[in-house]
């Protein structure tokens, strides 16, 4: 019994150990939606989508024609890796961007016109 108990004690903290090294290998990086650009602030590098390449771009500064109106307002998004582009469009889905911009889910109890109504009595 001892065995057992030592055994899944021993697993329990090997797996915590694999959970918080993958947890701090993660890159925060921030998406300003508005532009659709990730920050990355330990390196000072953004991450774009050029129009012109037809593919993403890292640097150091924005391009002159691309602006982000406000930099206190971003997500932060944690990716272990430096590609967080490549979940751009489940970032648009959750954030959305200038051309998808999340709208929220109406809050009203009206039902929908082909719903069904109980009989009146």
């Amino acid at each position: 019994m001892k065995k057992i108990i030592t055994v899944l004690f021993g697993a329990v903290l090997t797996a915590t150990a694999v959970n918080a090294q993958t947890d701090s290998t993660a890159i925060e990086y921030r998406f300003y939606p508005e532009a659709n650009v990730y920050y990355n602030p330990v390196t000072k590098n953004y991450s774009w989508f050029d129009q012109n390449k037809a593919s993403w771009t890292t640097g150091l500064q924005l391009p002159l024609s691309m602006k982000i109106k406000n930099e206190a307002t971003f997500n932060t998004i944690r990716y272990p890796g430096t590609d967080i582009w490549s979940s751009n469009p489940d970032h648009i889905k959750q954030y959305g961007n200038k051309i998808n911009p999340v709208v929220p889910a109406p809050t009203t109890t009206v039902p929908p016109p082909n719903a069904t109504r109980p009989p009146l009595k």
